[in-house]
């Protein structure tokens, strides 16, 4: 009997944030992302205020998925 596994993509708010992120870290080469384009990414792919993209920023952070380094950007783990 054969068992097939089905991988799905994880969908969602933040699964989703975080590959607009991931798609950021590879242009930018494992440098630090601008807080001037990912405010630019995040709120223009979900029409979200820069306050909720904090929100989600804080969210991702605290998880593990980002590094938000002060004064500068973000880095993704």
């Amino acid at each position: 009997m054969k068992v097939e596994l089905e991988i799905r993509k994880p969908t969602g708010l933040y699964a989703i944030c975080l590959s607009r992120l991931n798609e950021l870290q590879e242009s930018y080469k494992n440098e630090t992302i601008p807080f001037a384009d990912v405010f630019e990414k995040i709120c223009r792919n979900f029409s979200i205020t820069k306050q909720q993209a904090w929100e989600i920023l804080f969210l991702l952070r605290d998880v593990g998925f980002i590094e938000i380094v002060k004064f500068r950007g973000i880095k993704v783990n």
